[in-house]
């Protein structure tokens, strides 16, 4: 059973070299380009209040101007190995506790880890959120932050100086990289400083270090800030609605936006799609509660993972009524991918905490039974519509890098014309598809001016894919200059 969740994932993995730039990336660097730490203080103190994302994105950005290639492998790859190394972190922590553990204890430790990161990719279309770079640094970074965290706090790893610290380190790194690390933040300190005052109340007298989560929560706090004071007056509303800077109409709209996405795999709601989104959280709960049992591994308390869970959801909420009070309603797909993988977390979370409850007599044999095959049935759920899509990926594999090599070759050759050959529409790694036509410096079509600019030049045509032409490039239009 890992080596088929090893093997999806590195499936997955493997189409990193197909991501594609959205608008974001051309215009982002083209203005470090231009006009350097101006473009970067402003982008930082007035739009992107996310200081670790957008150094990650300047880094990246002149290494691009420098080598004068997209370099998405590489970007992407190194932010995928971060997600990966999550669950190897925690694993190396563990084994210090658990000396001599068996052969299968080490597996069901390493079947809940890496399928915990399996279904961030099964559960829903993973697209921009693995395989656009402007977004993965934000919301990758994101994820592979909080995913830290939920290691260091589900398995009791923060009641050591070393845990502690991974994870402040881990919420820092999430504050400082998008609006939901932030939240994630700010709101697990909140919740942490709420129950230690009811027990404090209670006549509880256990110390605990604080100052782990409130350095991070000042992080969250000043992020937070920033959006509010520099960005929202700066947002227009992209949907005409009453939500649009109101906070009690946003708060109120998410509950039920909330809950459709815990409902449903990012669907429409449907009888069918509720059904088979909760069949799968529960195949995922089941085999996650039962990898736990049969590892071996002590949890943490039943407070703090309450604490976890409650973080996770208020989260996920917030960033929905942060969309509806920024613009009006939801937009950018990667926000409602990233919450997926957060109610991913929440299962894991609750199914950590469920080991406080087990029958007396249960074996550390049906532990094993029940751990395999119900992870066994959530895979045979989502992976007969998952495995076409990949295959036909990989088949548009040489076409996707070949018409990306010919439409950066256009753009830096002499003269002031180009041509953007546009990839093939992928069903797991998505590509952002430019309406074909020919354009110049007066077009409005979003996103043909940055690329004009980004290459320096005042003709653009854009070619669509068709399947075929010579060569197999699907050249839609041929000698219009």
């Amino acid at each position: 059973m890992l080596a088929i969740v090893l093997a999806t994932i590195a499936a997955h993995f493997g189409l990193v070299h197909i991501g594609q730039w959205a608008y974001d990336e051309f215009a982002i660097i083209s203005s470090y380009r231009d006009t350097g730490w101006s473009a970067f203080s402003e982008r930082v103190l007035y739009w992107s209040p996310r200081p670790l994302s957008e150094i990650l994105i300047w880094m990246y950005a002149w290494l691009v101007i420098w080598i004068r290639k997209p370099l998405i492998d590489p970007f992407l790859g190194f932010l995928w190995l971060t997600l990966l190394s999550v669950p190897l972190v925690a694993f190396a922590q563990i084994s210090r506790t658990i000396r001599g553990s068996s052969r299968r204890h080490v597996m069901f430790m390493a079947l809940f880890g890496f399928g915990l990161l399996a279904l961030f990719l099964l559960e829903h279309s993973p697209r921009a959120l693995f395989y656009t770079p402007s977004v993965s640094a934000a919301y990758l970074t994101t994820l592979s932050a909080i995913t830290l965290c939920f290691f260091q706090l589900a398995f009791n790893l923060t009641e050591n100086h070393l845990g502690r610290l991974i994870a402040a380190v881990a919420m820092i790194i999430a504050a400082g990289s998008s609006e939901v690390g932030a939240f994630f933040a700010v709101i697990f300190a909140f919740v942490s400083l709420v129950f230690l005052a009811v027990e404090k109340l209670r006549g509880g007298s256990h110390q605990r270090p604080i100052g782990w989560y409130l350095v991070p929560a000042s992080v969250g706090v000043s992020v937070l800030c920033l959006l509010i004071l520099n960005r929202a007056h700066r947002q227009p509303a992209l949907f005409r609605a009453v939500e649009y800077h109101n906070v009690l109409m946003s708060l109120k709209t998410a509950v039920a936006r909330f809950i459709s996405e815990v409902l449903t795999t990012g669907q429409r709601l449907s009888v069918r799609g509720i059904l088979f989104s909760l069949s799968l959280k529960a195949c995922f709960f089941i085999s996650a509660r039962y990898c736990c049992l049969s590892s071996g591994v002590r949890v943490a308390r039943k407070q703090t993972l309450l604490i976890l869970a409650l973080s996770i959801v208020g989260t996920t909420y917030f960033s929905v009524a942060a969309s509806y009070y920024g613009y009006g309603g939801l937009t950018n797909p990667w926000h409602q991918e990233l919450r997926q993988c957060l109610i991913v977390l929440f299962m894991a979370t609750m199914a950590v905490l469920s080991c406080y409850w087990r029958a007396p007599n249960l074996s550390l044999e049906r532990c094993e039974w029940i751990a395999s095959i119900s992870f066994a049935v959530a895979l045979i759920a989502v992976l007969p519509s998952r495995v076409p899509a990949l295959i036909h990926d990989y088949k548009q594999y040489a076409v996707c890098v070949e018409r990306r090599r010919r439409s950066w070759s256009s753009g830096f050759a002499d003269g002031n014309r180009m041509i953007w050959w546009c990839p093939p529409r992928g069903r797991v790694a998505d590509a952002l598809v430019y309406p074909p036509g020919v354009y110049d410096l007066q077009s409005r079509a979003p996103g043909v001016l940055d690329i004009m600019h980004f290459f320096d030049k005042q003709h653009l045509e854009i070619r669509a894919w068709t399947g075929s032409g010579a060569g197999g490039h699907g050249d839609s239009q041929e000698g219009l200059w």
